[in-house]
């Protein structure tokens, strides 16, 4: 007979009675493992029994629903003895068809034939003439043409300025940029609030539109003598004409979605604004910028004073 003191987990550590043999205790804990398993096997076996019984009925009940119909439309098929009879039963079957079916069964509906001629354009509305809504190449510059510009140079200048602040270019370099980005501006901005802002107060414009212009004309003259009195080489140089470019683009925005659209369908004579503004920016180009560009202001015929956008790329 065994010792007691075996392994951990074997019968004899298991029995209950200690008087009881080792060979019996192991039988019995060998008896119990089987029927352990044999009760699961069991188990799993019913179960998978009543998976294949539930599937086998409902395909059944699937295929007795579809019976009756395929019967019915067999007992509707009509016979093949005579053509006489083939032609009755389809007449039968037309009779009795569903709406469903006829709307299955008609023939295609024909398209509708498009025009071959366009209806009449509907004529322009009174605030809407050939002088205030025609392309830029139809018509003769004017005003707004000459601040739009304005407008996409010095945004370009901008952007020079952008790159050479990424490069860390010179300061001389930087410093001549952003002198000419401050002139350009002080010209642009006198020009519009001593002859564009109050030709349209006149022309009956938003006031509340033509003051907040103001006000953001004053918020960027700050900056550009920030500028202007600033040294290339502080920290906040090139973060202020930075800013100073964003200033502007949301003040250009703005006049061109609304105040100049507002412009063009009112009454103002802004071909001849042009004139009057073209003048007035040549007197405020600083002294001695034509003679060192080697240019004179001159017409190109479109209207364009060369002279002064000569001379202000050239200082860039």
């Amino acid at each position: 007979m065994a010792d007691d003191k075996t392994k951990r987990g074997s019968p004899d550590n298991k029995r209950l009675n200690k008087s009881e043999p080792y060979e019996v205790a192991y039988a019995k804990a060998k008896r119990a493992k089987a029927a352990t398993a044999k009760t699961a096997k069991t188990a799993k076996t019913a179960k998978k029994s009543a998976k294949k019984s539930a599937k086998k009925a409902t395909t059944r009940s699937a295929s007795s629903r579809a019976a009756p119909a395929a019967g019915s439309r067999a007992r509707k098929a009509p016979t093949r003895s005579t053509s006489s009879s083939r032609s009755s039963s389809a007449t039968s079957r037309a009779k009795s068809a569903s709406p469903a079916m006829k709307r299955t069964n008609a023939a295609p509906a024909r398209k509708q034939a498009r025009p071959t001629t366009r209806a009449t354009p509907n004529p322009p509305k009174a605030e809407k003439t050939a002088e205030n809504t025609a392309p830029k190449t139809m018509r003769e510059a004017d005003a707004v043409d000459l601040l739009t510009d304005d407008h996409l140079e010095v945004g370009a200048l901008f952007k020079q300025y952008e790159k050479l602040a990424k490069k860390e270019a010179p300061a001389d370099q930087r410093r001549t940029l952003a002198q000419t980005i401050c002139d350009m501006l002080k010209a642009h901005t006198t020009i519009e609030e001593e002859i564009f802002y109050p030709a349209a107060r006149r022309a009956g414009i938003d006031a509340d539109l033509l003051d907040e212009a103001d006000i953001e004309h004053a918020s960027a003259k700050e900056l550009i003598a920030q500028i202007e009195g600033g040294d290339p080489d502080d920290d906040h140089y090139d973060a202020k004409v930075k800013v100073l470019g964003e200033y502007i683009t949301h003040h250009v925005v703005e006049e061109h979605t609304e105040m100049f659209t507002k412009c063009r369908r009112a009454d103002m004579d802004l071909v001849g604004l042009r004139g009057e503004m073209e003048a007035r920016k040549m007197s405020l180009v600083p002294a001695g910028m034509d003679e060192a560009s080697g240019s004179e202001a001159t017409d190109d015929g479109k209207g364009k004073s060369t002279g002064i956008l000569a001379s202000l790329f050239s200082k860039a």
